[in-house]
C-alpha cells in the first residue's frame, strides 16, 4: 500500500465515523463496507461523494459499489487517478 491509498483509507475512516458514529480505531484497510458498516447503496455514494470532494475528480458510485474493503477502493481510487 502507497502514501496516496493509505491517505484515502484515512478520508473513508473519517466518512464512516461521520455515517454510522464507529469508533475510528476500529477501523482499517480491511474494513468491509458491508460485513462491517452495513452499508446501503446510498452510503456507498456517500463515500463516494467524500472522495470526490476531497480529490475533485468523479469517483463512479457503481464501481465503487463493488469494492468489498477500504482497501479495495482505496486501490481503485489510486488506479483513477493514475490513469
Amino acid at each position: 500500500m502507497n502514501e496516496f491509498q493509505e491517505e484515502v483509507i484515512e478520508i473513508l475512516k473519517d466518512k464512516a465515523v461521520d455515517l454510522f458514529g464507529v469508533d475510528r480505531e476500529s477501523l482499517s484497510g480491511d474494513t468491509s463496507f458491508v460485513d462491517d458498516l452495513h452499508c446501503k447503496s446510498v452510503n456507498i455514494v456517500q463515500f463516494a461523494s467524500a472522495l470526490e470532494d476531497e480529490y475533485e475528480v468523479e469517483v463512479p458510485f457503481m464501481e465503487l459499489n463493488k469494492k468489498k474493503t477500504f482497501q479495495e477502493a482505496a486501490q481503485f481510487v489510486d488506479d483513477a487517478l493514475s490513469m
